[in-house]
């Protein structure tokens, strides 16, 4: 009886858990899919580097999983709670007729197992499609050739969510008994005839507080564009956040004075009812759409920039580098051995059986401040102010020419030649290097060793100097005349080498390594005359991982965040929309049509939608400037492609929310009272 009730219910009441069932479907569809990643074939069939990344970004998933499932436990309860406020009056009836509170949460839990395991079905099955696509671009980020397409499903994906969510739903099932063995018949069935309390504000105080929020806002929007992120983000926060809330809780006010001025569209059809229930929504919501407004502006910055960064990160793995691997040096091993080769000779490495050809310089620590003598060129004006209030310095490297020449020979590229009082540059960033031509030729010289040194274009290289990446190195190296550089700080030696050409640079990549480790096996109380080691394909290999961990990491997150904003902006609508039948039902009562009252729901539910997630566009748009700045790789030219593809993903999500909100609360406003 129970359950043929209970099928009826769910069968009648079709429209009112669709947002419940869409919430539940997509939970599920991408807890499987990031979750199944193990499963895929492009991961199993990885390298031993790649292999150990892609552990790294399983673990990472593993972990933004835990806090994916609290997030979309909340979510269903709150949207469980919905759709209980809503049949309060039936659930009341059933009391009246004599059935027990016990036969009531049963009828309750059957409905929710009922919807929970269809949701849980159907999710499953999308998950498992969603993560066929997955695993090829799986294979694509991991440059990883798929000889042949194989079905992928990962039982313990699916049983891991069938758990997570039969635990939800079990809390949904003791949520829904508690609260119904807590309620009383009469106010179950008078449930509809209580009103949400509107706290109102006066307009001016209403227009103050938008235009403060306003200016709070561009205030965060300047730190940002004056740049330096990292050293403003905690007043970025202190005034963005702030300015946000302050903007949403005089929106509704401020709404209602610019709408209410164009008395013509003011009182043309139903805008005068439109205006006054959105701005009644707005102002007894405004922290809720504050809080929406920067989950979508989280959401946004993760899957724009999560792909901008990440593709960042590739393009510095895969640039022009023409060695193959590279020793860092202590300056005092190399120093006692005579060379950092001999060095490395000496603690048992063959260098000429792994390399046919190496150079090896040393680094410096010049006299020349960056953050002082090219701010304005280098446009780091707040970097000096921060050298100034801080007394932090960013010094220029310096190597001696002799020992670059030799880095040049390596690489295949012309010698630079230098005489007295004249001094070179290298640098790995095309626009430091733009800058620096203009700085020379404005006239300016380098005042640096107590000399006035001369600077020309032709004297400025652009060359990638590290494996590691332009994270390891000074952003800009002078090259000096040998006899200049006794005076500075020694920081290190370097040694560069191309692998031999009799055996594919895998080998004896790998060879090298094994080397390594067998030495320090058998001496382990031997010091190293190295402090690190790299090479080109182990860097790349490492840089893949790093890009794929921060792009499935910032859509998973992204996505989470997404679905829960639009979840809250739906069932606010509906239930705007449940507390409004009697207003709707007037409407009717005194002529007005069914079209133009469809048309009036559509225009609020739509501005209702776009208003937070509007605002959240524009702070992205600072947010992913700011960011990309912040981690020094503005160069990266097409994020604002990739921020496209993740509004389209936002767009999709936001839509099939709209669309079924709308649908729903046409259904509720509809219902006879």
């Amino acid at each position: 009886m129970l359950c043929k009730l209970a099928f009826r219910n769910v069968r009648k009441s079709i429209s009112d858990y669709t947002v419940y069932f869409i919430t539940l479907m997509f939970a599920v569809m991408f807890f499987y899919a990031f979750n199944s990643l193990d499963a895929q074939q492009a991961i199993m069939d990885l390298n031993e580097n790649k292999a150990s990344s892609a552990q790294v970004m399983l673990e990472s998933i593993k972990v933004f999983s835990t806090f994916v499932a609290v997030a979309l436990a909340i979510l269903i309860l709150y949207a469980n709670n919905f759709l209980i406020k809503r049949r309060n009056k039936e659930l009341g009836i059933y009391l009246t007729l004599g059935m027990g509170k016990g036969r009531v949460a049963g009828i309750l839990m059957m409905e929710t197992l009922l919807v929970g395991v269809i949701a849980l079905v159907v999710g499953l099955l999308l998950g498992i499609l969603f993560s066929q696509g997955m695993s090829l671009i799986t294979a694509k980020m991991f440059e990883v050739q798929l000889k042949e397409y194989v079905f992928v499903f990962s039982p313990k994906a699916a049983i891991q969510s069938i758990i997570y969510f039969g635990v939800m739903f079990l809390c949904v099932m003791i949520f829904n008994a508690i609260r119904i063995s807590k309620q009383k018949v009469i106010k179950l069935l008078h449930s509809d005839a209580e009103n949400e309390r509107v706290i109102g504000k006066k307009t001016w105080v209403s227009i103050l507080m938008t235009v403060a929020g306003i200016v709070l806002i561009l205030i965060a929007y300047y730190l940002i564009i004056k740049g330096m992120l990292i050293m403003y983000l905690p007043f970025v926060m202190l005034f963005g956040i702030p300015g946000t809330f302050l903007l949403f809780a005089g929106l509704s006010g401020f709404v209602y004075k610019i709408a209410s001025r164009n008395k013509k569209k003011y009182y043309k059809g139903l805008n005068l009812f439109v205006t006054r229930q959105l701005t009644s929504k707005i102002n007894s919501t405004h922290t809720s759409m504050a809080l929406i407004c920067l989950m979508l502006f989280v959401t946004i910055v993760t899957l724009g920039a999560s792909s901008g960064v990440s593709a960042a990160v590739n393009k510095e793995a895969v640039r022009d580098l023409r060695f193959d691997a590279e020793y860092f040096m202590e300056p005092s091993a190399a120093e006692s051995a005579g060379s950092g080769v001999a060095a490395l000779e000496a603690y048992g490495i063959p260098v000429g059986e792994f390399f046919k050809e190496t150079a090896e310089y040393a680094r410096y620590d010049s006299d020349v401040d960056m953050l002082t003598d090219f701010a304005e060129y280098l446009d780091i004006a707040q970097a000096n102010e921060m050298s100034n209030n801080m007394d932090v310095k960013a010094l220029a490297g310096a190597i001696p020419v002799s020992q670059f020449n030799s880095f040049l020979r390596l690489i295949g590229e012309p010698e630079i030649q230098i005489g007295e009082n004249e001094i070179g540059a290298v640098t790995y960033n095309e626009m430091m290097a733009e800058s620096l031509e203009q700085y020379v030729n404005d006239g300016h010289k380098i005042n640096s060793n107590g000399k006035e040194y001369a600077l020309t274009p032709d004297r400025i290289r652009m060359a990638n100097t590290r494996i590691m990446g332009s994270a390891a190195i000074a952003p800009m190296i002078f090259i000096y005349p040998d006899a200049d550089v006794v005076n500075f700080e020694l920081k290190e030696v370097t040694v560069d080498g191309v692998y031999v050409d009799n055996a594919p640079k895998e080998e004896t990549d790998q060879a090298l390594v094994n080397k390594q480790a067998e030495l320090r096996r058998a001496n382990p109380d031997q010091e190293r005359p190295f402090s690190n080691f790299t090479s080109a394909l182990r860097s790349q290999d490492s840089s893949i991982g790093l890009r794929v961990t921060i792009s499935f990491v910032g859509i998973y997150l992204g996505i989470t965040f997404l679905v829960t904003a639009a979840v809250i902006l739906a069932l606010q609508q509906l239930s705007a929309a449940n507390d409004n039948k009697k207003r709707y039902a007037t409407l009717r009562k005194l002529g007005t049509e069914e079209k133009m009252i469809n048309r009036s729901l559509l225009k609020q539910i739509a501005i209702y939608f776009l208003i937070p997630l509007a605002v959240a566009a524009v702070h992205a748009v600072f947010g992913i400037q700011g960011l990309m700045s912040m981690i020094n790789m503005m160069w990266y030219e097409n994020v604002y492609q990739d921020v496209f593809w993740g509004l389209t993903i936002i767009a999709v999500i936001y839509g099939i929310y709209f669309a079924a909100t709308y649908f729903s609360s046409k259904k509720i406003i509809r219902e006879k009272q």
